[in-house]
């Protein structure tokens, strides 16, 4: 269990029954996207989420999500995710086996759900050999944190965005 904000955090776990697709979130890698959504106030933000999958490649274990990158810029209703840092942090985390899994960002005030600039991104993600991801995970944080917030997940599987609920 996590502290962020006088709030305790716990691990998530989300899971699309049909696909057999699922997706942990560590109470530490909320913390981060929900800390950062704070901070970011009235504008989006964002990070990458850092992990591994189980043995099986059903599961996605997200152990770590990173803050807003240097060189990120954003608006109320946009954002664009620096890379400043990344390819270092990146290469650490894979000497200890894991690795970039996609991408979290924050919707100020509104609903977490997937817009169609979200999916036109991962599917570049997706196409892009530069992100070795051909599956990325998308994670929104909608609401207005720290108190009232929500998180909605998914995983871009066959270029079409599958949606998993908490379980």
């Amino acid at each position: 269990m996590v502290r962020s904000n006088d709030v305790q955090l716990e691990s998530m776990e989300f899971r699309n029954t049909a696909t057999g697709l699922g997706v942990w979130l560590s109470a530490s890698a909320i913390a981060t996207i929900l800390n950062t959504a704070v901070h970011a106030g009235r504008r989006e933000t964002g990070g990458i989420l850092i992990g591994r999958y189980d043995v099986e490649g059903w599961v996605a274990e997200i152990v770590e999500a990173t803050s807003k990158p240097r060189g990120s810029r954003s608006g109320w209703w946009w954002f664009k995710r620096g890379t400043t840092g990344l390819r270092e942090l990146l290469a650490a985390r894979w000497a200890d086996g894991y690795h970039y899994l996609g991408e979290w960002h924050y919707h100020p005030g509104g609903s977490p759900a997937p817009s169609d600039t979200d999916i036109a991104s991962m599917r570049e993600i997706s196409a892009d050999p530069v992100y070795q991801c051909s599956e990325p995970i998308l994670v929104i944080i909608g609401g207005r944190p720290p108190r009232q917030w929500n998180l909605s997940v998914s995983v871009l599987r066959r270029d079409t965005l599958v949606r998993l609920s908490q379980a």
